[in-house]
């Protein structure tokens, strides 16, 4: 049911007034934008060995930027400063912070999801010799161990029925909007932002439907290159210090309990709306 005043203008409606006063053709497409990012975990107070438990911390303050990168840049994938370049799984921006090509678009609804997990260990941990079974142990790959054989059961193992660290930090996460490196509009945190495509009930952040997002329906708009409020990201802020006390486990079939340095979990997110343009001259 439509709720809106019969006065009320939405900004679906004033754009494609502006674009019916241009007297061209234009493009309309309602394919939605993404952009991930990893939040990162400190494992902390563990000895391997002598106990079975660590605590992974996400710290107060912590803060991500989605949609500030474009395919091709260096994404933080990993410890420290590792990178690695951003791929059509990561986003879909051709330019940081801006459309592709010369879309205005606005945004009418957000949705989240887990893009993946992953879990580092000390570079002396895994012995194998597959240089992405290396990498897996060191953060640099993305993981799916339902059976926690190399990973806290915390991470993946259905008797949890939920992404642990997902629906831990999800209610602490305050999330907004900027343009234009001036204008912020707080929207909310993440737990209110749904899962918006298949996934597991279990795993998901809530029904893992395509239509199940966030709805805004008066609308942000989201503007062409060049126009003011063209340059836009998505900030989003761990408001207070997250514990989530996890169990060791031994890798490799070993009878030592080993103890990880960092869990990450990266987070997609996608504005849906309406995308106008002019059609192109080739």
């Amino acid at each position: 049911m439509n709720n809106m005043p019969s006065n009320f203008s939405t900004q679906r409606s004033k754009l494609l007034a502006q674009y019916a006063g241009l007297s061209t053709p234009y493009e309309a497409k309602t394919k939605p934008y993404k952009s991930s990012q990893q939040f990162v975990f400190a494992v902390t107070d563990t000895f391997p060995g002598t106990i079975t438990m660590g605590h992974a911390v996400l710290p107060l303050n912590y803060q991500v930027l989605w949609f500030g990168y474009k395919l091709g840049d260096a994404l933080p994938f990993g410890p420290g400063g590792v990178t690695r370049p951003a791929v059509e799984s990561d986003t879909n921006l051709s330019k940081p912070r801006q459309t592709n090509g010369v879309e205005d678009m606005v945004i009418e609804g957000i949705s989240a999801t887990c893009k993946g997990e992953r879990v580092q260990y000390s570079t002396t941990i895994y012995t194998g010799t597959n240089a992405d079974d290396i990498a897996a142990y060191l953060g640099l790959r993305t993981i799916y161990d339902p059976a926690a054989l190399m990973s806290p059961p915390q991470m993946f193992a259905p008797m949890n029925s939920e992404n642990v660290l997902f629906s831990a930090l999800a209610p602490i996460c305050a999330i907004e909007f900027e343009w234009d490196r001036r204008r912020v509009e707080k929207i909310g945190t993440l737990d209110e932002i749904p899962e918006g495509g298949a996934k597991s009930f279990v795993r998901s952040n809530g029904d893992p439907r395509t239509d199940n997002r966030y709805r805004i329906p008066e609308g942000y708009l989201w503007r062409r290159e060049g126009m003011p409020d063209s340059e836009f990201i998505t900030r989003g802020t761990i408001a207070e210090t997250l514990v989530v006390p996890i169990s060791l486990v031994a890798t490799q079939g070993g009878a030592t309990l080993q103890a990880p340095l960092n869990l990450f979990i990266d987070i997609s997110i996608r504005l849906h709306g309406l995308a106008l343009s002019l059609p192109s001259a080739n």
